[in-house]
This record gives structure tokens, sequence and C-alpha cells, in this order.
């Protein structure tokens, strides 16, 4: 039997959320997904992230071999962010003490179909800026692994449109977005051909980082 300081040498040998986890975490989103009642076109988005997330603990719970718990919005766990924050979907690995070590996604709607006189708003600005992806870029979010996730709401259902879109606007803002030399919003290196899924790479003072992004139809 292995005692003490050397039983948790053994147990808790994680530094960083297991990279075979990730494509794990997004089938899960993904199939939560198809299971679970659309909201309301006009709902927001930390209302249906707090709703999606009781689907996907009960998704999750149906198997045995998934090692990590999943939290609705939560406060930032990143001791080495400035900025703190609250993440929206949290999945906290089970196989180590540090509570930082986790995959974390931040959550936000796209093609808003406001009703006349409004028009339709991409709502693109928010998922790419301050409070969208340069979460992750600043530290606020995951400053201590190297991969999280952006999910987009399309309100409109309209995700063959929602995707090119922020892709360009990634485009644009790619020195702030500290993206890698020639990458923009690229397809999933971890998911196949999947339509929907999709990834941006980032170099965060010489840490390679991976922000795995899935759009899903409302």
């Amino acid at each position: 039997m292995v005692m003490g300081a050397e039983a948790n040498a053994v147990v808790w040998k994680e530094d960083l959320f297991p990279e075979d986890l990730i494509p794990e975490i997004l089938e899960l989103v993904i199939t939560s997904w198809d299971s679970f009642e659309k909201p309301d076109r006009l709902e927001r988005e930390v209302s249906i992230s707090e709703e999606f997330v009781k689907n996907i603990r009960i998704e999750k719970n149906r198997r045995v071999d998934l090692p990590f718990h999943v939290w609705p919005e939560v406060n930032t766990l990143d001791t080495q962010a400035e900025d703190k924050g609250r993440t929206d979907i949290l999945f906290a690995f089970l196989g180590t003490p540090k509570e930082e070590v986790h995959f974390v996604f931040e959550c936000k709607r796209l093609r808003i179909p406001y009703p006349p006189p409004s028009k339709l708003a991409t709502n693109n600005s928010e998922y790419v800026n301050k409070q969208g992806m340069m979460c992750f870029v600043t530290g606020k979010y995951s400053g201590s692994v190297t991969n999280g996730g952006m999910i987009g709401y399309v309100m409109d259902g309209r995700t063959e449109k929602a995707i090119p879109s922020v892709g360009i606007l990634i485009k644009k803002k790619r020195l702030a977005l500290k993206l890698a030399e020639d990458t923009g919003l690229e397809r999933s290196s971890v998911m196949g051909d999947l339509q929907n899924v999709r990834e941006t790479r980032h170099i965060l003072n010489e840490r390679k980082f991976t922000i795995h992004h899935i759009f899903l139809a409302v």
C-alpha cells in the first residue's frame, strides 16, 4: 500500500487538462444540445446556459467514463488573472488537486432576431472582444491551461451564416487575439468534419492556446 505523499504523487499526476478529454467534452455538448428543449430566440445567454448545464449533466451521468464535474456560472479559479470574472460552463477535472485545471466555455448569443422595428443583431463583437474570446487571451479565464472553448448560441438557427461572419471579425482582430501566424477560424483538429465545430490557435506569451468553438442552432 502506498501511503501519504507517495500516494498523492501516484493519484494526482495531471497538471494540465488531459487533451484526450477535449473531444469527449465537445461531443457531450453537441449530444446534450440535440436533446435540449430549445429556448426562446430572445432568451439571454445566462439563463440558456444555466438550463443547458442541467441537460449536460444528465447526458454525462449516463456514462461512467468521464472524469470531470460540470458546473454552471462560477467565479473564475485562475489566481493569475488580474480581471476576475465568472465562467459560463466549467468542466472540473477530477484527476488533480489543482482547482485551476479545468476546461471552460464562454457562451455568447449570435444572430439575435429582434422583432421589428429592430434589426437582426449579429453580436459578433460580443463573441470576439473583451467579454468573449479575449477572456482567454488576457488570462481572465484558463490562465493555467492550454485549451478553452466558446459556445455560440445562434439564435436564428443560421449557423451557416454565423460561422463565416464570426470568422471574418476574428481575422480582423488577429493581432489583439494573438492568433498563430496564417491561421483563423479553422476546422476542428479533434472533431473531424463537423461543420459547427471550429478552432482558433493562439500564442500567449510563448504559450500555445487553442479555443474550441461550437456553434449551436436555436
